[in-house]
């Protein structure tokens, strides 16, 4: 037997989940991103001829729910981002687990047949 012991335990990860949820944060970020663009469309064709003290409380308005989406849409990516990766981290845990589980059998096997020829040898007539 080997001296050590594998991690029989498979990890727990919903790959499928993941991937959804990663789908869906992409997809919202180019969502505002597209709301972001309408917006600027809009607001220009609203205040070109537009001057005074109500324009500039409307461009400092305009400017601060821009910069939110922008902030948004970038966390929403950043956090697909986290998720694809704790996948990959996921996977590459599972495959290192199935490689140990499978090196220890070759361990337990090779220490198998050293103790059966062990024990064929001593029963050998003299």
């Amino acid at each position: 037997m080997p001296n050590w012991s594998p991690n029989w335990t498979d990890v727990r990860w919903d790959h499928a989940a993941a991937s959804s949820l990663t789908t869906a944060l992409n997809q919202a970020a180019v969502a505002i991103e597209s709301g972001t663009n309408e917006r600027i469309r809009q607001a220009h064709a609203a205040v070109e001829a537009w001057a005074g003290t109500y324009r500039t409380t409307f461009d400092d308005y305009l400017n601060r729910v821009l910069k939110a989406g922008g902030e948004l849409a970038e966390t929403c990516r950043r956090t697909a981002q986290s998720i694809t990766n704790a996948s990959q981290m996921a996977s590459d845990e599972q495959s290192r687990r199935i490689h140990d589980r499978q090196r220890w059998e070759d361990e337990k096997n090779q220490a198998e047949r050293e103790q059966r020829n062990r024990s064929d040898g001593a029963h050998i007539p003299v």
